[in-house]
């Protein structure tokens, strides 16, 4: 199962223009992938998806981060639409915080620092 997975995934499958999986250009595209892909999905759920992409437009990057971890470990995303979203935001979220910490917004360093200590558990 996990093989076939992965070579969907690898292979393109999904909701893209193209065929493949949507991959945002911006915080605020994986915004919107993010609140689209859980639109179906249950109460809280929908709620983090929402919470992370208003987070995300916002620049509430503590938030976003906190919303989007509360999706992955829930343990209830079921789709690879899902995933790819989590996935998407989470790239294009660390993303900014980079462009920020640049700019010098020591929040936006906080939470790099804090979305590192999450990535090594």
């Amino acid at each position: 199962m996990l093989v076939l997975l992965l070579s969907a995934v690898l292979s393109g499958c999904g909701g893209g223009e193209d065929g493949g999986l949507q991959s945002s250009k911006s915080v605020d595209g994986a915004a919107d992938h993010l609140a689209d892909a859980f639109s179906d999905s249950n109460a809280a759920l929908k709620k983090h998806a929402k919470e992370a992409s208003d987070a995300m437009r916002k620049k509430k990057y503590r938030t976003a981060l906190i919303s989007i971890q509360e999706i992955k470990l829930s343990g209830q995303v079921s789709s690879v639409k899902e995933g790819a979203a989590v996935r998407d935001s989470l790239v294009n979220l660390e993303e900014e915080l980079i462009y920020a910490i640049e700019d010098g917004d020591p929040n936006a360093a906080k939470t790099y620092e804090l979305l590192k200590r999450i990535n090594r558990n």
